[in-house]
């Protein structure tokens, strides 16, 4: 069993693997990004690099941009996540959730987004108005923090028009807003946004979880990808199951796959530059139970979701951090 936890606070990234986290997007899901964020700081892991898109976008950013201290607290003002347990009970939770993801589709919800109302007819400006979202970001995030590079950042985008994933570097240009929420334009429910003349939507529709950067870095690493979407998973025993099987697939499969692929170039690499690299690379995925709303479930932002959604995040990584991986293969960590 590794103990990771045994690492020396004082250790460089020069003496130690390069610690990376790579969040994918899944709008309210991201609570899960959180929690597992809670037990990598409670473990005493290091946070070198975090990347994003989409939800995952904006836990990056709010991990960079706030002093160590107050990451957790700001990760749980933006998510809505109360401390305590869920009230609701569970023979009722699963109509509660479709409940409260059809009030968010009709009436937004407070400090995220609201209805775009009327919609342009000239220029499409998405169904919701992300103003809520900008204005809590502005508060909660430091900007000059962010782009200090302790720890990196790398936000990713979509170019509407191309198709390109377009990331944007803590390293190498200065992040504002813009990006983060160019990064949250998931087409129609929210608009692009123009960024240096280009209009760039969703990074999840090109990169949902950006880690392709990280394996591009010499040097060890150990890389923790959180999805918010899982690859396996049970039959579908009628409509919603299928459909919420659907975006699963859909985005969990992209992650799993394009991982492998990353995976064997960075060795590839490697071996042609004559280096052994013992990369240790985690896979976590949040697994809903059936309490959630099926394939509406990331507009369930109710208090009681988002608790629950980030002590599962909580949970999965204090498992994670008891297994030891494989050297340079995927670690696909599922609590039994």
């Amino acid at each position: 069993m590794t103990d990771h936890a045994a690492e020396p606070s004082g250790a460089t990234p020069a003496e130690r693997p390069l610690t990376a986290i790579a969040f994918s997007g899944g709008l309210g899901l991201g609570a899960y990004h959180a929690g597992v964020f809670e037990a990598l700081t409670s473990l005493l892991l290091p946070t070198d690099w975090v990347t994003g898109s989409s939800a995952g976008a904006i836990t990056a950013a709010l991990i960079a941009g706030s002093p160590s201290a107050d990451r957790l607290r700001n990760l749980r003002s933006y998510w809505h996540a109360s401390s305590r347990p869920a009230n609701v009970p569970n023979a009722s939770r699963h109509t509660f959730a479709w409940l409260s993801s059809i009030n968010t589709r009709v009436l937004g919800h407070s400090g995220f987004f609201h209805p775009r109302l009327p919609i342009p007819a000239s220029h499409f400006g998405g169904l919701y108005d992300l103003g809520p979202t900008r204005e809590r970001l502005q508060q909660l995030i430091d900007f000059g923090r962010l782009n200090g590079g302790d720890p990196r950042v790398t936000i990713c985008a979509t170019d509407v028009e191309s198709g390109d994933a377009v990331l944007f570097d803590s390293s190498s240009e200065r992040i504002e807003i813009d990006h983060i929420l160019a990064s949250c334009g998931f087409l129609p429910e929210f608009a692009p946004v123009q960024v240096a003349g280009r209009w760039l939507g969703d990074g999840g529709f090109s990169l949902n979880a950006p880690f392709d950067p990280i394996l591009e870095t010499a040097g060890p690493l150990r890389l923790y990808v959180i999805d918010l979407f899982p690859r396996d998973g049970k039959v579908p025993d009628g409509l919603e199951a299928a459909a919420e099987r659907k975006s699963d697939l859909t985005f969990g499969n992209q992650t799993f796959q394009r991982l492998g692929y990353a995976l064997e170039a960075r060795q590839l690499r490697a071996e042609l530059q004559d280096l052994d690299y013992d990369d240790e690379v985690y896979l976590l995925s949040y697994r809903p139970g059936r309490e959630e709303a099926g394939p509406e479930k990331s507009f369930d932002l109710s208090e009681e979701a988002m608790a629950q959604r980030w002590r599962a995040g909580f949970l999965d990584m204090q498992y994670a951090a008891s297994l030891t991986p494989v050297p340079n293969e995927i670690c696909s960590v599922r609590r039994p």
